[in-house]
């Protein structure tokens, strides 16, 4: 298991035309009774990474209340306890729990935050950071952060070292959310500032920061353009003189075509969680969890011949093309090459090639996709000297999916080309 998140963005490389083996992301709900059918935002891990704290609304009340779940040894978690000392009968959210465990500070909109007058006349009541600490085992009475509180939207609160980060907006305009920064001196916290270019990118939002273990990264979420959907998770460097370096996507296996926020890092084996929906259209957040796995390196060349020998059927999911086209990529050709070789040493073997889509995007259109992709790498087997006779092509479409899910890992499974041995 890798220490550093940004490791997670990790690419195909080649050796002397092999595939070399790379660690890849698992990512899935939260296994446990932490997600439903409401809203599930915000989590913080405690260091130790067994304790889960989050917000949600609808569980026994109308308002977002604080949460906590506590995983068991064998990584499932348990039903979430609501935070009763620290819940008001108005909105509770965004919690950030200490390293130590010894102190929460979170987002509420309760009696006692600032109130003003909205332009139609109404009264506004924004919401305001507070903070709370253990005291003789009991979280003591929450009391509002100095000098940071205003009358727009305080939430998402970050602790690293002595510095506290947060996103600020005005009252119902989170699309012009910006996250600032504010540190404790002498005992005492400074006015915030705003984070500059390119962090925040007016007029795009950028929320819910976290800081790298070793100080050196910092990861946000972020509506800018060259995203996958809406709100994606970007990082940043932070270099030595303060300034951020471009903010880099974290690509297409944590970001979608939906929303995806609220990134935070176990600190004891470097596995992330973070929040999605996954679409724009409908508001329904869940918490995931995507710890990396070794992926297994594809078959060589005798590998190759002694699976197509024995099973007659041969599958892969690094024949790539470009996207919604039967293009092959320049990455494929390895590994065709190998079955070509392997076809010239059997040349009374004939073969059918059968291609096969995820389950995005029209069905009606990845049937013949599914079939020009085959007749693709039919074209560049003729190319490398097959003769056309001795090769079939089918397509299926998404019909026969191996994972019935079209989340980012199953979409990869399933997008494959498979190769039969015709007797």
């Amino acid at each position: 298991m890798k220490k550093n998140a940004a490791l997670f963005l990790v690419y195909f490389a080649f050796s002397f035309g092999y595939v070399l083996p790379k660690p890849v992301m698992k990512i899935a709900p939260l296994p446990g009774k932490v997600n439903t059918s409401q809203n599930e935002f915000g989590p913080s891990l405690s260091f130790d990474g067994k304790t889960l704290y989050f917000y949600s609304k609808g569980r026994g009340s109308r308002y977002n209340d604080l949460f906590m779940s506590r995983v068991s040894p064998d990584g499932i978690w348990g039903k979430p306890i609501p935070l009763s000392p620290l819940n008001s009968p108005y909105d509770d959210q965004s919690p950030f729990i200490s390293d130590s465990d010894q102190f929460i500070i979170f987002s509420s909109n309760r009696d006692g935050s600032r109130e003003f007058r909205l332009s139609n006349g109404k009264i506004g009541v924004s919401r305001d950071l507070y903070y709370s600490e253990v005291r003789n085992g009991r979280w003591s009475k929450p009391q509002p952060l100095p000098s940071v509180n205003t009358d727009q939207i305080e939430e998402n609160p970050y602790m690293y070292g002595n510095d506290l980060y947060f996103t600020r907006y005005p009252f119902d305009k989170s699309m012009e959310a910006k996250i600032y920064k504010a540190s404790y001196q002498n005992n005492t916290l400074t006015n915030p500032v705003e984070l500059p270019s390119p962090i925040n990118l007016p007029p795009y939002s950028s929320l819910a920061a976290i800081i790298s273990g070793d100080g050196k990264t910092i990861y946000f979420s972020s509506n800018r353009p060259g995203g996958y959907g809406g709100y994606d998770i970007y990082k940043s460097n932070i270099n030595s003189d303060g300034t951020y370096s471009e903010p880099e996507n974290l690509g297409p296996e944590i970001n979608t075509e939906g929303n995806e926020t609220y990134f935070t890092i176990h600190k004891q084996n470097g596995s992330i969680i973070f929040c999605r929906n996954k679409t724009t259209e409908h508001f329904d957040f869940d918490i995931y969890t995507a710890v990396l796995e070794e992926e297994k390196p594809p078959p060589k060349q005798d590998e190759i011949a002694k699976t197509l020998k024995e099973k007659k059927k041969l599958s892969l999911n690094n024949i790539n093309f470009n996207i919604n086209s039967s293009e092959l990529l320049p990455e494929s050709y390895p590994h065709l090459d190998k079955i070509a070789d392997y076809m010239k040493e059997n040349p009374n073997l004939k073969i059918k090639i059968i291609g096969h889509t995820d389950m995005t995007g029209d069905k009606e259109l990845n049937q013949p996709l599914s079939e020009d992709r085959a007749k693709s790498v039919k074209s560049y087997f003729v190319s490398k000297g097959i003769v056309a006779n001795r090769i079939f092509t089918d397509g299926k479409g998404a019909t026969q999916p191996l994972i019935n899910s079209i989340e980012p890992e199953a979409n990869k499974q399933n997008r494959r080309t498979e190769f039969e041995i015709i007797e």
